[in-house]
């Protein structure tokens, strides 16, 4: 049994404490999904408390994080990324340990809708996913390619019925029969390869080790793509039902026998037990 205690405001870790009806025996920080880091702990290097620290897009406040693993003297580092987080923290690497996505199978599963939507991208199509946009230029015109933008980093309100966030987005995946992705210039495992297969969709994105190392097999849970054979492979799976629907099934049983929101909860009381037990 685990007693979790949440709080979401910046402030000194000793007055927190005071403030919380049983002292925490490991204090675990979430702080970088936002436009700026927060809840801004301070303190944490004065408390006999092991503390660890969830990193999600490495690339962003890259000095910012160091300064505040180093100054609050952060155990222990759950990073969603692990190639780039050892390329940009490579003094880093013992306290590293590699958490990568999930999904939360209430939303990102088969809703059963009738597959309407041919061949769908969804998310940002900056710089950062250069093969996003040439998707995008070689279906522009065509009827059968539906584009969403990224709506946004933002605190969206429940009437906000319309944006294609949360369940209406898992929806929208479930309604498509192809679906296209990419790891963006960095090479991340990006939460939409796991979100597509989820909600039984056929994914095409690039492969690559760390993909392939989470266990994603390409050809047996998706398709791998490039810029030169997208449109080639995704007008073969279009016309090959029988061979996409066993890609697709596999995919969906993958994801949801392996990396759902359970089977992550699970794994990280199990590191965050043995730390206690081995500390560093």
């Amino acid at each position: 049994m685990v007693n979790l205690m949440l709080w979401r405001e910046s402030g000194h870790i000793d007055y927190i404490i005071n403030r919380l009806d049983v002292k925490p025996d490991f204090i675990l920080i979430l702080n970088d999904m936002d436009r700026k880091m927060s809840p801004m702990i301070k303190g944490l290097a004065h408390i006999h408390i092991p503390t660890g620290l969830f990193v999600n897009d490495v690339h962003r406040f890259v000095s910012l994080r160091r300064n505040f693993i180093e100054k609050n003297n952060i155990t222990y580092l759950f990073s969603v990324i692990r190639d780039k987080f050892l390329q940009i923290y490579p003094e880093y690497q013992n306290k590293m340990g590699w958490f990568p996505h999930f999904v939360n199978t209430e939303i990102y599963k088969n809703y059963e809708l009738k597959k309407d939507i041919k061949l769908l991208l969804m998310g940002a199509v900056t710089d950062l996913y250069p093969l996003r946009q040439k998707i995008i230029k070689a279906y522009e015109g065509n009827t059968n390619f539906i584009y969403h933008k990224h709506p946004g980093y933002q605190h969206f309100r429940e009437k906000d019925n319309n944006e294609v966030i949360g369940e209406n987005y898992a929806k929208e995946l479930n309604r498509s029969i192809l679906f296209f992705t990419c790891p963006s210039k960095f090479n991340y495992p990006v939460i939409k390869y796991f979100e597509a297969l989820a909600c039984k969709t056929l994914l095409l994105a690039p492969t690559f080790k760390e993909l392939e190392d989470i266990g994603f097999i390409p050809d047996v849970h998706f398709i791998a793509i490039d810029e030169n054979n997208f449109a080639a492979k995704a007008d073969y799976f279009l016309s090959h039902e029988a061979e996409r629907k066993q890609i697709v099934e596999q995919g969906y049983q993958f994801v949801h026998q392996n990396h759902t929101v359970q089977h992550r909860a699970q794994q990280l009381v199990k590191i965050i037990e043995r730390k206690l037990k081995y500390p560093l």
